[in-house]
C-alpha cells in the first residue's frame, strides 16, 4: 500500500506528523521525505534504537492509548499499530489523538482487517472526526479522519 501518496491527498508537505509506534522506522523514511515527523515508541529500548538509527528526527517515548503529550500536530499516523487493542482502548486513544491536533488536523490509521472489524473502527472514528476516506487494499483497511 502506497500510503504515502493517499497522505499526500490529504496533509501538505512540511506538515507535523506524530508516527504512533515507530518499530524499526521503515514508515518514518518515508513520512520523513515529505512531513517534519516525530517518531515515537511505547518502550524505552526501542526509542534508543530509533534515536541511534535516525539521528535527525525526534523520538518520543508515549503510550498510544494515553498520548499523555503537550505538542499539537497536523496529523497522527499508525500503521497496523492499534489493531492489538480493544475497541475501548482505540476508542480512548482516537479521543486523546483529538486533543493533540492542530486545526483541520487529521489522523490516519492502517489496520489490518484480519484482526478487527472494519465497520466498528469507522464507527468510533465517527463520534469524533469527519470520515474523509476509509479504503480496503490488499487485506488491510485504512481510515483517514478530519478533526471536527
Amino acid at each position: 500500500m502506497d500510503f504515502i501518496s493517499i497522505l499526500r491527498e490529504h496533509l501538505p508537505r512540511f506538515k507535523k506528523v506524530l508516527e504512533l509506534g515507530s518499530n524499526k522506522g521503515d514508515d518514518l523514511k518515508l513520512l520523513d521525505e515529505y512531513y517534519e515527523v516525530i517518531a515515537s515508541e511505547d518502550e524505552k529500548i526501542k526509542t534508543r534504537y530509533l534515536k541511534d538509527a535516525f539521528i535527525d528526527i525526534r523520538v518520543i517515548l508515549v503510550d498510544k492509548i494515553e498520548l499523555d503529550l503537550q505538542k499539537k500536530f497536523d496529523c497522527i499516523f499508525s500503521n497496523e499499530k492499534l489493531d492489538k487493542y480493544s475497541l475501548k482502548e482505540i476508542e480512548q486513544s482516537f479521543e486523546n489523538q483529538k486533543r493533540l491536533l492542530n486545526k483541520n488536523g487529521i489522523i490516519f490509521h492502517i489496520f489490518d482487517s484480519s484482526k478487527i472489524e472494519n465497520q466498528k473502527v469507522i464507527d468510533l472514528v465517527k463520534k469524533d472526526y469527519v470520515l474523509l476516506k476509509n479504503e480496503i487494499i490488499e487485506g488491510k483497511f485504512y481510515i483517514i479522519g478530519s478533526s471536527l
